[in-house]
């Protein structure tokens, strides 16, 4: 009886499962689909009576009970948008009705976009739960510790990567209650805060797979008492400025196939512990700061086929660390990779024997010597990523024919010369080709036309001369990264490119021409600089847009309001256009992520909208050479982490605010040039301890020159902490762009601007004395303080600026002499203190002794000596200057001694005429006779003017 039961129990079952799925569990899903958010309308089919059917779901072939509910967000790479936004990710609640589906296994909820709540603390209730992924589901708060229940789970993905909410984890001690979990993902979650992580996941003893990269782990236990987690097979710690050196308990993991340790601060040297991993087919260690290896390290290693040592600091010849890896892995060997090292030599003697390799990566080391034939007869090649060396010889596409599974292709920056036929076409196709400055020109390539596969196409610096063809556009449908700068390029963009999968777009320093086409709607990078585009500016809302350089180009019109929507600007520079109009009031509203803001060498009028205040990552702002007018809007002090600000050769007034000085704390160049700023010199501005150049030239300032000017001593050297001296991409900001007058001549300062130490405050209305305590100023280079009303001596402490290399103080009121300690400044090259009224010996020797021009002394009629022709008085007397009383007592002499000799010679003269009758006779004569030769001279000249008058 009782197998008829089972048999009738069964067919029940399936008749229900045919029918439909269990109403309780049905009305669940409805329930959870309610809550939630669906953009793209994904879960259309969650209509139907029978739920077993719809998209995501799977039940039991026998019990009809729901078991997997798979919603993980299936996109293409070009569907992103940035920061866990995607068009078609789920959002909105998660619904507590999922606890009724009790046989539930199987819940997927990657790639969608929760950054509203965390993970819900009930699904620790779930008990049946094998499979959970929440990888970039982008939830945010604590990882909730009621996920330790889960003690049937296996798979545990709490990935966070792209998503730009905090997810972290504190405390671990729930971890340990999984013991049946096997992989454990919790990349790109927080734990910076985590204490006794690993100790609680040493408790793990059927974990294989473990992954903890980029979580912000600080340190590392060096040591365990015992090892639990014997079974794991891949352990990634990657990206988490881990500082130490190698654990010893990593040397017990003898059952680990692959070990990533990559970007990090891992130190010391690599042991010889390290051959105790036999089993190790991938390892990881690029990127760290290890001084050396052991000669042992790897002499066990006969099954690794992937090894990672790229950045690692290693120096000397390359065969010699090839010579550590023992033959048996240089035979197995499929993947080197030995990028950013200072390795020296070439290539003879070992790549060639290594005939598994599929990937091989050397760029960026001080490799030379051409590459050898055997190299081009590894067929299994893959990879070939050989940039920045100093390699060199011909390259024939008969060479690169041998690798017919070539996918990624780099020989930029190196000395080669690509000698390809136009009509050759490659036994591959490429996904990456990047052949910077390989003299390809000076046609383009047109073999290129049959690479439908490409993403990525690096062309700049290769001497072509040709026009830019249009098939480019439409070759392959994967493009994403096209950079062809620095070439003479002629022709027009099309109409068009929205149709084109564009990431980046390079093509600066070419000779295009024609107004901009309509863009694609994820570019990230558009590099159109020093070219010659007309027209308008893009007037489209691209939202994924970081870096927009247009500069050197023939741009018109206005800015237009769609710059305020690119929300994601991290670099605009739109600088040496013909722009005009104002600029937009909604900039800087929405874009704190924007760094660089330049816009110099335009015709912008109006004031400067205060929205650019909500910039507080700015750091660059450059809006000289326009014609902006108003005050600076105090908004600006809250862009706290400005380093060059640029407003000058514009109309601005009023006084220089205060609030430069409290406010802007890391500000290295102040360039407030050619306005119309009044009032004195704020003496806030000297507690800048990082300014660097200060120009406040040609402008209505008066008052005297700060006494605390010394306080700008740079003691405190440059912010390199700051975010402005990291590389963003490929675009190495630095501290912007200035036009210093230095010498007498205008020079473009840019990437060295903040090694530059100037002071100009020429063409001004100050008044006073020149502060003794500008002798403090030990590292400037720079100090002009020409055409103001400065009076006073030149300080003696002034021989202290050691660095000094230019001194102009010409056209002032100065008196005293030329102190001696300038002869000391060993760089002085550039002086000038004309037209003033210094007086004695021209200090001779040492440096001086070079500037031999006379003009820099004219105008000081009582200087005398070398080089001037005025010669001193043997018998001179030496007097000290610097000192008030003794400047006073010389100038009542130099006063008595003028009234004294006008009345002697006055007298001399009067009493002569006075008592001689035959000298006043002829006196007056001679008087009488000059007075009849002008008249007429001037009489005649007005006869024949007149005559010439008549005739005409």
């Amino acid at each position: 009886m009782a197998p008829i039961s089972l048999l009738l129990l069964t067919i029940a079952i399936q008749a229900l499962s045919a029918s439909g799925c269990y109403e309780t569990e049905r009305n669940a899903l409805l329930a959870f689909k309610a809550d939630l958010i669906d953009p793209r309308n994904r879960l259309a089919s969650w209509k139907s009576q029978n739920c077993c059917t719809w998209k995501g779901v799977v039940c039991s072939n026998t019990t009809g009970h729901i078991l997997k509910l798979n919603l993980r967000n299936s996109y293409d790479n070009n569907d992103f948008l940035y920061y866990g936004k995607r068009p078609s990710a789920l959002g909105g609640k998660i619904s507590p009705s999922l606890l009724l589906l009790n046989h539930l296994g199987h819940l997927d909820l990657s790639l969608n976009n929760f950054s509203e709540i965390r993970i819900p603390e009930f699904f620790g209730s779930l008990k049946n739960l094998r499979y959970l992924n929440l990888s970039e589901a982008c939830f945010s708060a604590m990882v909730p510790p009621q996920l330790g229940n889960l003690s049937k789970l296996h798979y545990l993905d709490l990935n966070s990567f792209d998503c730009d909410t905090n997810i972290r984890v504190d405390n671990f001690l729930w971890l340990a209650h999984m013991s049946s979990l096997h992989y454990l993902d919790i990349s790109s979650v927080n734990m910076s805060f985590a204490t006794n992580w690993l100790q609680s996941i040493n408790m793990l003893p059927s974990l294989k797979y473990l992954d903890l990269s980029t979580t912000s782990l600080l340190t590392i236990p060096t040591s365990l008492p015992f090892i639990n987690i014997t079974t794991l097979r891949v352990l990634k710690i990657s990206s988490s400025r881990i500082n130490s050196t190698l654990p010893r308990w990593l040397w017990n993991l003898t059952s680990i196939t692959h070990l990533d340790l990559s970007f990090n601060e891992f130190h010391g040297i690599i042991p010889d512990e390290l051959s105790c991993l036999k089993s190790l087919n991938v390892l990881f260690l690029g990127s760290n700061n290890f001084k050396g290896m052991s000669p042992k390290a790897f002499s066990n290693l006969c099954g690794l086929n992937t090894l990672d040592l790229g950045g690692v600091g290693f120096s000397g010849e390359i065969n010699k660390w090839v010579e550590r890896l023992p033959n048996c892995m240089q035979k197995n060997l499929q993947i080197l990779y030995f990028p950013y090292n200072n390795l020296r030599g070439n290539l003879l003697g070992w790549l060639e024997y290594m005939t598994s390799l599929t990937e091989i990566d050397l760029t960026a080391n001080l490799l030379n010597g051409t590459i050898p034939l055997g190299v081009w007869r590894l067929t299994n090649l893959t990879r070939l990523y050989l940039q920045s060396n100093s390699f060199e010889g011909t390259i024939t596409e008969v060479q690169l024919s041998h690798l017919q599974r070539l996918k990624w292709l780099d020989l930029a920056y190196n000395s080669f010369n690509m000698q390809i036929s136009h009509n050759w076409i490659p036994p591959f196709q490429l996904k990456t080709l990047h052949l910077a400055s390989c003299n390809l020109g000076p046609k383009f390539p047109t073999w290129l036309q049959g690479q439908t596969q490409l993403e990525e196409l690096g062309l700049s610096k290769n001497g072509i001369v040709d026009t830019l063809p249009n098939w480019l556009w439409n070759m392959s449908r994967s493009l994403t990264y096209v950079h062809i700068s620095n070439n003479q390029i002629k022709g027009k963009l099309p109409l068009t490119l929205d149709h084109v999968m564009l990431l980046y777009l390079n093509l600066s320093s070419s000779q295009l021409e024609g107004p901009l086409p309509a863009l694609p709607q994820i570019l990230s990078v558009l590099d159109l600089s020093n070219n010659f585009f007309v027209g308008p500016i893009l007037n489209a809302t691209l939202l994924r847009l970081q870096y927009l350089l247009l500069s050197n180009n023939s741009f018109d019109g206005n800015l237009p309001f769609a710059l305020c929507e690119s929300t994601s600007l991290q670099v605009l520079d739109i600088s040496n256009n013909k722009l005009s109009g104002e600029i937009p009031s909604c900039l800087g509203v929405s874009q704190d992520q924007l760094l660089v803001l330049d816009m110099m060498n335009n015709t912008l009028s109006g004031k400067i909208p205060t929205s650019l205040g909500e910039l507080r990552a700015l750091s660059i702002l450059d809006l000289s050479n326009n014609r902006l007018s108003g005050k600076i809007p105090s908004s600006l002090q809250y862009c706290r982490q400005l380093v060059n600000l640029n407003l000058g050769y514009n109309n601005f007034s009023r006084t220089i605010p205060k609030w430069i000085g409290e406010s802007l704390r890391v500000l290295m160049v102040l360039f407030l040039r050619s306005n119309g700023f009044s009032g004195s010199i704020p003496s806030q501005i000297t507690q800048l301890g990082y300014l660097r150049v200060l120009d406040l030239s040609h402008n209505n300032l008066s008052g005297c020159i700060p006494q605390s000017i010394g306080e700008l001593s740079w003691k405190k050297g440059v912010p390199t902490d700051h975010m402005l001296f990291f590389q963003y991409g490929s675009f190495d900001v630095s501290a912007g762009t200035a036009y210093l007058v230095v010498k007498g001549a205008a020079r473009e300062y840019s990437k060295l601007l903040y090694l530059v130490e100037s002071i100009d405050l020429s063409c001004n209305n100050l008044y006073g004395e020149i502060p003794n305590e500008i002798g403090d100023l030990q590292a400037l280079q720079y100090l002009n303080l020409s055409m103001n009303h400065l009076t006073g001596h030149i300080p003696d402490q002034i021989g202290m600026m050691h660095a000094l290399e230019s001194l102009d103080v010409a056209m002032n009121k100065l008196s005293g002499t030329i102190p001696q300690s300038l002869a000391t400044l060993n760089f002085l090259s550039s002086l000038n203190v004309s037209y003033n009224n210094l007086s004695g010996k021209i200090p001779s020797g040492y440096q001086l002794q070079t500037l031999d021009d006379p003009s820099i002394y004219i105008g000081n009629p009582y200087l005398c000596g070398p080089p001037t022709m005025q010669n001193c008085s043997t018998n001179e007397t030496t007097i000290i200057f610097g000192k008030k009383s003794h400047d006073r007592f010389e100038r009542l002499g130099l006063y008595i001694s003028v009234v004294l000799g006008f009345v002697i010679g006055f007298w001399i003269f009067f009493g002569t005429l006075l008592l001689s009758r035959s000298f006043r006779n002829t006196y007056f004569s001679a008087i009488d006779r000059t007075y009849d030769r002008l008249y007429v001279a001037v009489a005649l000249t007005l006869i024949r003017l007149r005559r010439r008058c008549g005739e005409m």
